[in-house]
């Protein structure tokens, strides 16, 4: 009877644990599964027949339940598919093939637990026993686990947040992160410059289109309220305000919110930003924000342009969910249906053939990830983390690997190096429900303003349309 009352007892404290952290726990606990057996099914592409020692066990984590981990999944999914299908990778004479498991790490949620991204992260390392892993966003979810995959010597490519910190410690203490790498996005300093080249370039161009009509110089910020929007704007004012090319004029308006604003408080902020003359709202949002931030633009018309980061609007569906409200919103991306390099447009294609959606940045980053995995493997002959992380050094300008999102090459923080055709965003418009790619001066080939058009070695993007002022106009005196 005790023994009884106590497999009772026990039976309970599991059942307890699996509704309070989730089905994982069952995994860990039940006999037999504390070790994860993969097969031939985690690797897309691969033929039925392969053996368990074949695969490369690759983890990804982020935020499944959104776009930003859904896309970083789906990225690494079908280099997978295309990998495996077309023979996988060779390491000293023998095949192996990319296996593909992925953690929810909930980190875009806007109530974030980072214990639960770490939790993940260790589902990832001690139950799937990856070798190499991708994928991450949130910023302060990246640090929390980083640190277990350098204890693990696991090459991590980080393809979701952009804080410098995390690529900084390659420098500061580089035998324990060397396994650390970010092919996308460019690190925060780097999209500043991104974007500041942007905003510079558009209102200079329609300044001068006004015919002295009017100046676009006023800007103000609408951003997160998290630490790296607040370095990121601080960056940015400096360098509209005081630059060689055009100089811009800051209304001191910098309006930070929580992530799960709601419409009642943007509305109250658009009041903010229109009373300032506002001409270029400068967002900075990466989570769910970004939906009501456009909508209530759309709502209230302030007479000003969105230009920033918003990474909602990269998804397909953003101008429907919208209601065709984001009109006019501009955004840093990553790719779009241009030839950014060679291999841009059949990612783009397959991307949407295979997901029935056009993918963000997290897609492309894993993607290209994936990529990078194959070469460096069949570069160094090895499965040995050292050995891949030396491969991987050998990225750099002029020596670097083409990708769907530009040509990857790092520098020594293991950040991807800036500016075309490397790493740069591309410029992208709401406008009529459609996105579309704007020019902008200086970032990329786009005739007929751009510095750089023309080019090698890959010309003139294809595409590109004129920017959109808003039809209700901007400010034009004050």
């Amino acid at each position: 009877m005790e023994s009884l009352t106590k497999r009772i007892i026990a039976i309970v404290l599991i059942a307890v644990i699996g509704v309070s952290i989730g089905l994982g726990a069952w995994f860990f606990l039940a006999p037999g599964k504390d070790v994860y057996a993969w097969s031939a099914d985690d690797c897309p592409g691969a033929p039925d027949d392969i053996t368990k020692d074949q695969i490369i066990k690759v983890g990804i984590i982020g935020d499944t339940k959104r776009i930003q981990g859904e896309g970083a999944l789906e990225g690494a999914l079908l280099a997978a598919e295309e990998i495996n299908s077309d023979g996988g990778v060779t390491v000293n004479g023998e095949k192996y093939y990319l296996g593909i498991v992925s953690e929810n790490s909930d980190e875009a949620n806007p109530i974030l637990d980072t214990a639960v991204a770490v939790s993940a992260a260790k589902k990832l390392i001690n139950y799937y026993k990856v070798k190499f892993a991708s994928g991450s966003f949130r910023t302060e979810a990246a640090l929390a686990y980083q640190d277990l995959w350098a204890k693990k010597k696991i090459v991590f490519w980080n393809t979701g947040a952009a804080t410098s910190g995390l690529t900084q410690k390659v420098l500061d203490d580089y035998d324990k992160y060397k396994y650390y790498f970010q092919p996308s996005p460019q690190n925060t300093t780097a999209l500043a410059i991104n974007l500041i080249s942007l905003i510079i370039s558009t209102a200079a161009l329609h300044t001068a289109l006004a015919g002295g009509a009017y100046n676009v110089t006023r800007f103000s910020f609408m951003r997160e309220d998290l630490a790296w929007t607040a370095g990121f704007a601080a960056i940015m004012i400096g360098a509209l305000t005081n630059n060689t090319s055009f100089n811009l004029t800051y209304t001191g308006k910098d309006i930070a919110f929580p992530q799960d604003v709601g419409a009642s408080e943007l509305n109250a902020h658009w009041k903010t930003i229109d009373d300032a003359h506002t001409q270029i709202v400068i967002p900075i949002i990466s989570g769910s924000a970004g939906l009501t931030f456009a909508t209530t633009y759309g709502d209230y018309e302030p007479k000003c342009v969105p230009i920033g980061i918003n990474v909602l609007a990269q998804d397909a569906d953003f101008g429907k969910d919208t209601s065709n409200r984001s009109d006019y919103c501009v955004t840093l991306e990553s790719v779009y249906e241009t030839n950014k390099t060679s291999k841009t447009l059949p990612f783009w294609y397959a991307y949407i053939d295979k997901w029935d959606t056009s993918p963000i940045y997290t897609a492309t980053g894993t993607y290209d990830s994936m990529y990078q995995l194959k070469w460096a493997l069949e570069g160094a002959q090895s499965f040995k983390s050292d050995d891949v992380v030396t491969q991987l050094e050998k990225l750099k300008p002029g020596a670097g690997l083409e990708g769907a999102g530009g040509v990857g090459a790092y520098d020594a923080s293991h950040s991807p190096v800036y500016g075309w055709p490397y790493a740069m965003g591309l410029a992208i418009q709401w406008y009529q429900g459609k996105k579309t790619l704007v020019p902008a001066v200086g970032l990329y080939p786009s005739d007929p303003y751009s510095t750089i058009a023309g080019k090698p070695p890959y010309g003139i993007l294809l595409n590109t349309t004129p920017f959109q002022m808003p039809h209700w106009g901007i400010w034009k005196s004050w």
